[in-house]
């Protein structure tokens, strides 16, 4: 007997009544239940099959009562089912007003929610019990179920303007009491906030450059200026490099190191001091890294909600996420251009969710070897299907002495080359080209370089 009632799903048949009772004492009071409800929440199948005759009488813009639903049901073959009229007419005497419609659908809403959660935990189970062999897989899925289930309760809906114009004229106020220009996160380079306004909220941000151009350099670059610069944290996935790798290239940033000195452990007595003191700034910034090859969008999402909310209350909250490289993520489906798409508009979709920037990498196609300006255009995106729609900004990385000195040998290794174990630095400008910026202009960027220390700096002011 316990283990019955312990197995009853989540229910509130009452309130269930309570809702349709109120509807049918207050028609009107339908398009806020329906902010809540869908007819598949009811519990009781009568009750769904009523409250899906009570929307579309009202989507028909006819009226609602116990006589119309009643006919409704009748022509569907429907009214056996839920107990003909004499239980539309407990239905209609179920409450004494329509005022707490909406409290009722709340609760109808929570039990239904329960009810999908048990549904998903139970596949999971049954899953479980016959031991598959890609576990990670089923982890995955079973991830991605849960996930369903809350997106499923998040409630959408209108904003007044007059709401959103307060809010708009509260921000702008703020700002005004400030002489800064730079409005979101700075990436540290003042020429490219200038004509970025900074990194912000709910942002896309797509960098794309061909292989060892130094892409990678230069998000790490941006990754550690806001992790030592901001009280903000950083949250990298790398589905190409290792975290050690990437770490050995902040300290060579960090500390003006020899990336070839720093390999070989043959480091000058500067360089060994400068690599302590790299060392003890970094080891300050709030900045995470998960290495896991082929993950999916599922995965990072899981892995940015939780180090989300470990950092809510704290003084270091979570302000920044990049990903290198797009590509990489492995998606699901056989068209890899279509996963790809999927992917761009999952990544969007994070960057709302999570209200951060989120700058993914992207490799370029090798059109752009074919013609005679190399400089990157948005069609030479890699796989690009909607990658360029989704994003808010798009950036490409050029560097003139790429293609005059020919490509770097590795191409696996984004560091944009190096003089291996010379002492002198091999320096050179890279082009930062916004050709997309949805809130503000494009243009271009000129940094300075320098391969063997994995270090972009400013070099001139914003070239327009």
């Amino acid at each position: 007997m316990d283990n019955q009632i312990r197995r009853m799903p989540p229910q509130n048949i009452e309130a269930e009544a309570a809702v349709l009772g109120g509807i049918f004492l207050s028609p009107s009071t339908l398009a806020s239940a329906e902010e809540y409800l869908v007819p598949e929440d009811f519990y009781k199948r009568a009750n769904q099959l009523v409250f899906a005759a009570m929307s579309d009488l009202s989507l028909n813009e006819q009226g609602i009562d116990a006589v119309t639903v009643k006919n409704y049901l009748d022509d569907h073959n429907q009214l056996d089912d839920v107990g003909g009229l004499p239980y539309l007419a407990e239905l209609a005497d179920a409450v004494p007003t329509a005022a707490n419609v909406v409290y009722y659908a709340k609760i109808v809403a929570e039990k239904a929610q329960l009810r999908r959660l048990i549904d998903a935990a139970e596949t999971i189970i049954q899953q479980s019990y016959e031991e598959p062999s890609d576990v990670p897989a089923l982890m995955e899925d079973a991830e991605t179920a849960i996930m369903k289930v809350n997106d499923g309760n998040q409630q959408g809906g209108f904003r007044q303007i007059k709401d959103v114009l307060l809010d708009s004229m509260a921000e702008v106020d703020k700002l005004s009491q400030g002489d800064q220009t730079i409005t979101g996160l700075p990436t540290g380079f003042k020429a490219l906030d200038e004509i970025t306004t900074g990194l912000h909220d709910d942002e896309l941000i797509i960098l794309a450059a061909r292989p060892a151009v130094g892409k990678t350099a230069f998000v790490l670059n941006v990754a550690q200026n806001v992790g030592t610069k901001t009280p903000k944290t950083v949250a990298m996935f790398s589905l190409e490099m290792g975290a050690e790798s990437l770490v050995n290239r902040m300290l060579c940033a960090e500390g003006n190191i020899n990336s070839q000195h720093l390999r070989t452990g043959q480091l000058t007595p500067d360089e060994w001091q400068s690599l302590v003191v790299a060392m003890g700034s970094l080891s300050n910034a709030s900045i995470y890294i998960d290495d896991t090859p082929g993950m999916r969008v599922a995965q990072i999402r899981s892995e940015c909600l939780k180090l989300q909310k470990e950092k809510e209350h704290t003084d270091n909250p979570l302000g920044l996420v990049v990903i290198d490289y797009l590509q990489l993520i492995e998606g699901s489906g056989e068209n890899r251009q279509q996963e790809v798409s999927a992917i761009s508009r999952q990544l969007k979709k994070l960057a709302k969710e999570l209200h951060c920037p989120v700058i993914a990498l992207s490799q370029l196609s090798r059109g752009v070897e074919q013609r005679q300006d190399k400089r990157p255009v948005l069609s030479d995106i890699r796989e690009s299907g909607s990658i360029e729609q989704d994003a808010d900004i798009v950036a490409f990385l050029y560097r003139e002495d790429y293609y005059r000195d020919g490509e770097d040998s590795d191409d696996s290794d984004d560091n944009g080359g190096g003089q291996g174990g010379g002492d002198e630095p091999d320096v050179g400008p890279v082009e930062v080209i916004i050709e997309k910026n949805r809130s503000g202009a494009r243009g271009t960027v000129k940094l300075l370089f320098v391969k063997s220390y994995n270090k972009f700096s400013s070099l001139a002011p914003m070239q327009e």
